[in-house]
């Protein structure tokens, strides 16, 4: 029960810290530019800071709840959906005056928390893990023939998606589209032009 507890205090501490951090820069956004961003968005700074904290203080317990299953690299990108599902559910102004708990915002903010939280978690598993599974280390350091072989692969599946994904996607909502263009074609780039800025930098630290 101890250990228990123990995690779900990591997981609220964690949550309220970045709350407290997103509150401080919209505090700052508050200084300088007064109402007008607010406004566009239909919402406050108060209601902002409120949902920061709410979505601090769920995604938090949330983490502690689910400490256990980040023992992996695949269990870190889980916690980091975890942690951030709460703060695109409870941020103001992106529902369009949609209910909270609607299939359309629960899609979109499913969406958002994917993306982020998985890439959150696998840059905090890496920081934690100089040394990782054999297929993440050949992407964390990167040869000349692994950068090649992850340009190749990532420009079939995009080559793939825009192909396809165009034919398949007319009836599909439009949160499944996104979802398709990020995972068949943003990631896949994005990862290859991560994988080559990595590669130069070692070569220059040679």
């Amino acid at each position: 029960m101890r250990y228990f507890l123990g995690n779900l205090l990591k997981g609220l501490s964690l949550g309220l810290f970045l709350a407290t951090g997103l509150s401080a820069w919209v505090l700052l956004l508050r200084a300088q530019a007064g109402t007008a961003p607010f406004d566009r968005l239909n919402t406050s700074f108060t209601a902002v800071v409120v949902g920061y904290y709410l979505g601090g203080a769920v995604g938090g317990l949330l983490i502690g709840l689910a400490w256990r299953i980040g023992r992996s690299l695949v269990g870190y990108a889980l916690l980091g959906v975890l942690g951030v599902f709460p703060f695109y559910l409870f941020a103001p102004g992106g529902r369009h005056n949609g209910p909270l708990f609607g299939p359309e915002n629960l899609a979109s903010v499913l969406l958002g928390a994917f993306f982020v939280g998985a890439a959150v978690g696998v840059w905090v598993w890496s920081d934690d893990h100089p040394h990782g599974p054999h297929w993440f280390d050949m992407l964390r350091f990167p040869t000349f023939k692994t950068t090649v072989g992850v340009w190749s692969a990532a420009m079939f599946v995009a080559l793939l998606a825009i192909t396809l994904v165009p034919r398949w996607s007319f009836y599909w909502p439009f949160q499944l589209v996104v979802f398709a263009a990020g995972a068949l074609f943003i990631v896949p780039l994005a990862t290859a032009v991560l994988v080559t800025m990595q590669f130069y930098r070692r070569r220059l630290e040679r």
